[in-house]
């Protein structure tokens, strides 16, 4: 496994505690939940069994958890009705510490609203007094929320840890490219961004071209159909759902824009984009310093993007194996592809706990026809960070920080006691007029890609 380090010692810290668990791990599809959970559980001595949930309903599943914890002990399959049932059995065939993965518990929770009240009676009641510890996983980042996390759930208080589990930062990223430079492996994240089952595609003694054709656009890859996979196997309409995620990919931000781009009312999209949200495959983006203001919508997986950009649109070409053409469109348009999922890198950089500026909260910035690619607040100090970044293949000066001066007094955030300090991001790095104004400032601070990687 590449990173999860604080995850994997979450993990293993709760379930090596003298008291028996419930555990719950969530996150979007194909992030490493499995993953994480499996291996934890082989590389430890206390007994286990993993169960992954289908969309069967709880009866059928029941039975089938029962089997496998048949086969686990080697025992007759027995007969049970319901999860109660199947866990009652569990607790006369185990004496010491056990635990039990439940993987899309979401499933469950879907096709039965009374799922979580079940569950509450097994951790209750039927695992009451014993050393048998729950860890529940789910790909459904709503239903886990409502479902097992929120204050109306049954399960409320129950558990005793969660996690949700959150895409690679292009740092953790750099474990599946180690051959990859810094300005390669943002090229890289701006294709498959960080989802562990994406990165693993692709041959790190390959180059980024050579990876995108052999992996991505040609027929039978992994992820040549992934997005259209994912979408059909969580919701129903996926074509609605392409035709979003395609507008989304080709610059439309607003509901509004969404809608005129697929010939739909600008007042029924909203509920598809909840769902797309739900699924942490879309995020609603408001200007950091206003949370509450009107946002607009962007893709939150890079790979989506990339996807929805260069394979659906070419999809009759790449039918019929001709991948040269759109290799060449990729290689041809990547910079400017790619220079969006940069300011998003910058940002992921800026909100680590190793850059130089504390920053509690950090996002973009606009108004009317103004904005900043990277804003940080600290609301401890009244620090207010401001930040703009460059991928172009000549070096940035002196203007782009004078631009920056000038926005700032139209960045209403806190009053005129703050700080102010400055901070700009290049692939080409800077002049040396502006190296040398930097070393004479204590408010400005320079970063080229090597720079922003060894952040992470």
């Amino acid at each position: 496994m590449i990173d999860r380090e604080r995850e994997r010692d979450w993990l293993q810290s709760h379930l090596d505690e003298d008291r028996r668990q419930l555990l719950v791990l969530y996150g979007r599809r194909r992030v490493g939940k499995t993953t994480l959970v499996t291996e934890v559980l082989d590389e430890r001595d206390t007994s286990s069994v993993y169960y992954l949930c289908d969309q069967r309903g709880p009866e059928v599943n029941a039975q089938a958890f029962a089997r496998r914890l048949a086969d686990v002990f080697d025992d007759v399959e027995p007969s049970v009705s319901g999860f109660v049932d199947a866990f009652r059995y569990l607790i006369r065939r185990v004496d010491g510490p056990f635990v039990v993965a439940i993987d899309e518990f979401s499933y469950l929770v879907e096709e039965d609203e009374s799922v979580p009240s079940v569950f509450q009676n097994i951790v209750d009641d039927v695992l009451d007094g014993t050393d048998v510890s729950l860890v529940v996983l789910g790909s459904s980042i709503s239903m886990m929320e409502e479902g097992v996390l929120s204050y109306e759930s049954p399960l409320y208080g129950r558990r005793t840890g969660q996690w949700r589990l959150e895409p690679l930062t292009v740092g953790d990223a750099s474990g599946f490219l180690s051959t990859y430079d810094s300005v390669e492996l943002v090229q890289a994240y701006s294709v498959v961004g960080g989802v562990p089952a994406y990165l693993e595609q692709f041959d790190p003694d390959d180059d980024l071209a050579t990876n995108v054709e052999a992996r991505i656009l040609s027929k039978g890859a992994f992820l040549y159909e992934e997005p259209e996979f994912l979408l059909r196997q969580e919701l129903r309409e996926p074509t609605t759902y392409m035709a979003i995620l395609e507008a989304m990919a080709a610059g439309a931000t607003r509901v509004t824009q969404i809608g005129s781009e697929i010939d739909k009312a600008a007042s029924s999209i909203s509920r598809y984009l909840d769902n797309l949200e739900r699924l942490a495959l879309v995020e609603r983006e408001t200007p950091v310093t206003d949370p509450d203001g009107r946002g607009v919508y962007r893709l939150a997986d890079q790979f989506l993007r990339f996807w929805f950009r260069y394979v659906l649109p070419n999809r009759a070409t790449l039918e019929q194996g001709h991948t040269e053409p759109v290799r060449e469109s990729v290689v041809e348009t990547l910079p400017t592809h790619a220079s969006w999922t940069f300011e998003d890198v910058c940002r992921q950089a800026v909100s680590q706990p190793d850059f130089p500026v504390a920053c509690s909260r950090v996002g973009r910035w606009w108004y009317d026809e103004l904005e900043v690619d990277v804003v940080g607040l600290n609301e401890h100090d009244e620090t207010l960070l401001l930040g703009e970044c460059k991928w172009t293949e000549e070096p940035v000066g002196s203007s782009l920080l004078t631009d920056l001066e000038r926005i700032e007094p139209e960045v209403r955030w806190r009053g005129s006691d703050r700080s102010v300090t400055y901070a700009l991001f290049s692939k080409a790095g800077f002049t040396s007029e502006l190296e040398t104004t930097a070393e004479q400032r204590d408010d400005l601070s320079l970063f080229d890609t090597d720079d922003v990687l060894a952040v992470f």
